[in-house]
């Protein structure tokens, strides 16, 4: 005997056939996710194929570095009030330095010889000790000489390059250019005023933006370990507010670098 409140439900036939297309459409939904899930694993299983990420060393060759600036003569608190000359130049040497930094990049399965690359890199070719000869413009001053010494100078750089490349299965000649935002600098103490006077003390910065390229030659070995070596050229007009007797301060930076490094290639 029933309980009084108990409902039993029994099923028509039609009940039944709408159930069992339902649970068939829902068995077969899961089916294409579960489908379609594997084959999106298996389009980024590839697209990871020729993904790697690499760290590298090596050194910078950093070329002599024009400046134009404004140069303050009497001083040894520029701006002070002494002659102010505007638009100087002169010539600045810049010690070799220790290189280092990381990349990451991917070429592409349709097009396996063209990829694209990101990297920062640091370096520290500080300014060499010396006497420099600056450029007045001014034709009762002329030429006007002065030291200077104790300027690190600091560059990091992240650059963003179109690299093509011979896809072989290990060797891998390659060559890339690409724009780049450049971190500069400046700090120390020293003496300057031709060596009569301690100069300022200096610590001053610049966002610049530029341009970087690269040529190298990569081996790529069958547990995807990827040894390669590199040289770089890179190129930027960096702004600093005030170095010595120097102000609004135009570097324009050249360098080339030297690298070796080990990365893996994911698969």
């Amino acid at each position: 005997m029933h309980h009084p409140y108990q409902i039993t439900r029994r099923l028509s036939p039609h009940h039944r056939a709408v159930q069992y297309e339902e649970g068939f459409s829902y068995v077969m939904n899961m089916r294409v996710l579960l489908a379609v899930a594997f084959m999106s694993f298996g389009v980024l299983s590839q697209s990871w194929a020729e993904t790697y990420i690499a760290g590298a060393i090596g050194g910078t060759l950093a070329l002599p570095a024009s400046v134009e600036a404004d140069e303050n003569i009497n001083y040894p608190n520029p701006p002070g009030s002494g002659q102010l000359f505007r638009g100087s130049n002169t010539t600045i040497g810049l010690k070799e330095s220790v290189a280092y930094g990381v990349k990451l990049g991917h070429y592409f399965g349709s097009l396996p010889w063209l990829g694209v690359e990101t990297d920062v890199f640091t370096t520290t070719p500080h300014v060499m000790s010396g006497t420099i000869a600056i450029d007045t413009k001014s034709s009762t001053v002329g030429t006007f000489r002065e030291a200077q010494s104790g300027v690190h100078l600091r560059f990091t750089t992240w650059a963003f390059s179109l690299l093509a490349r011979y896809p072989g299965d290990h060797w891998q000649p390659y060559a890339g250019i690409g724009p780049a935002i450049f971190w500069g600098h400046a700090s120390g103490t020293g003496l300057s005023c031709n060596n009569t006077c301690p100069g300022p003390s200096v610590d001053t910065s610049s966002t610049s933006f530029g341009w970087t390229s690269q040529a190298g030659l990569r081996y790529v070995t069958d547990s995807s370990v990827v040894l390669f070596g590199e040289w770089k050229y890179m190129s930027t007009t960096a702004n600093f507010d005030q170095v010595r007797s120097f102000s609004n301060i135009d570097v324009h930076y050249q360098a080339h670098m030297l690298l070796v490094g080990i990365g893996y290639q994911f698969k």
